[in-house]
């Protein structure tokens, strides 16, 4: 991908004939704390913080976090020695570990993502955030944000780490304070009216939200050039996604990261545009102290029915563009284990040449209810 001032590079299957499996919205949502891996969790209305370590269930999980002390040891993935020194390297075998950002994966069993560094960059300048949250009334609405880091500029790692982190925190935020509620359809009702912006709750309070996450990932980036030395500043690509239990999806973006949505019945479609023109990698809008402040694009989109939200960088589409090959890819396992689908994903642009960061991730579609708070 390149910038048209800068030349800056960011980093036929058939329809599938397997039914979609359709979630229970009823059933509770049940997560594994990503900080100390407490299996039981139960998030609502009234609970922020995982009762057994503290961890805030309000901070978005981007694969970055350093494992917990009741984590077993990492084990070398070249002779299984667990004995890993401070500098990477395995004390049994000598061989240097993959960095933690080579290789990033969360599983929140109602999201998953991956992101890969890909065979030929010599880092990931992809970057990802995600978490489910629970809206005053109860509902469970699913936040997915993926950036792309521009290669040729400066420190792109840092700029997509910024940008996703920034975002995410709003829209979780936003999501806890009643920005975003109701159901489809429901023009602006349901959620209330507090929480960052003062906007109002249901859709429309779902695409101003993500339309304010977009300009403060972008003001995230730009402050990164403060303590730039050379001509690029730190920029990068942006998408994200809302996905509610009751309601529909919203995504936002610039660049070309995309979102798509993907089910069994054909219906499958690219909810995103590109920031560029077809056939090319020139992106015309990014995020950074050079983007002139681009004005986001927002879209909301009701499912027909049951499937699932991808939302990816152009590690993965470069090699699989089409919705329907996609869905073929994914489905119908994505809708009961996304991490494994989006495992397939990641696995398919691998074999295909790997040639820029993968970045995949899949949020099922309803998304489960919430539990009821504890008594």
């Amino acid at each position: 991908m390149t910038r048209p001032d800068t030349a800056l590079e960011s980093s036929s299957a058939t329809e599938p004939d397997t039914a979609l499996e359709e979630a229970d919205p009823a059933m509770p949502l049940h997560l594994a704390c990503p900080n100390c891996g407490a299996t039981d969790l139960v998030t609502d209305a009234g609970s922020r913080f995982c009762e057994e370590c503290g961890y805030a269930l309000a901070e978005p999980v981007t694969g970055e976090e350093e494992p917990a002390a009741t984590d077993a040891p990492r084990a070398c993935v070249s002779c299984g020695g667990t004995e890993i020194d401070a500098e990477g390297y395995c004390t049994d075998c000598g061989d240097l570990q993959p960095r933690r950002r080579d290789r990033m994966e969360v599983d929140l069993r109602v999201v998953a993502g991956i992101s890969d560094r890909g065979l030929r960059h010599h880092r990931n300048e992809d970057s990802m955030a995600l978490r489910p949250a629970v809206t005053p009334d109860g509902r469970t609405v699913v936040v997915a944000v993926v950036c792309d880091g521009v290669s040729s500029s400066e420190r792109p790692d840092e700029a997509s780490a910024a940008a996703v982190s920034a975002a995410a925190r709003l829209l979780l935020t936003g999501v806890a304070g009643g920005e975003v509620g109701g159901d489809v359809g429901d023009e602006g009702g349901g959620g209330g009216g507090g929480g960052v912006g003062g906007v109002p709750g249901g859709r429309l309070g779902a695409e101003a939200l993500t339309a304010q996450a977009v300009r403060t990932a972008d003001e995230a980036v730009a402050a990164l050039s403060r303590d730039s030395d050379h001509g690029n500043p730190p920029a990068c690509t942006f998408v994200s996604a809302l996905v509610g239990a009751e309601g529909g999806v919203t995504v936002g973006w610039l660049g070309d990261s995309r979102a798509y949505w993907l089910d069994a019945d054909g219906g499958s479609r690219q909810l995103t545009r590109d920031d560029a023109e077809e056939g090319s990698h020139a992106i015309e809008a990014w995020l950074g102290d050079d983007s002139g402040a681009p004005e986001p694009h927002v879209l909301s989109f009701d499912p027909p029915g049951p499937g699932v939200v991808l939302v990816c960088s152009d590690g993965l589409w470069n090699y699989v563009d089409a919705a329907s090959d996609l869905a073929a890819l994914a489905l119908p396992q994505a809708a009961t284990e996304p991490m494994a689908a989006a495992a397939r994903l990641v696995r398919t642009a691998l074999d295909a040449g790997g040639h820029d960061n993968i970045t995949a991730v899949l949020v099922p579609y309803p998304v489960p209810a919430s539990a009821e708070p504890a008594a």
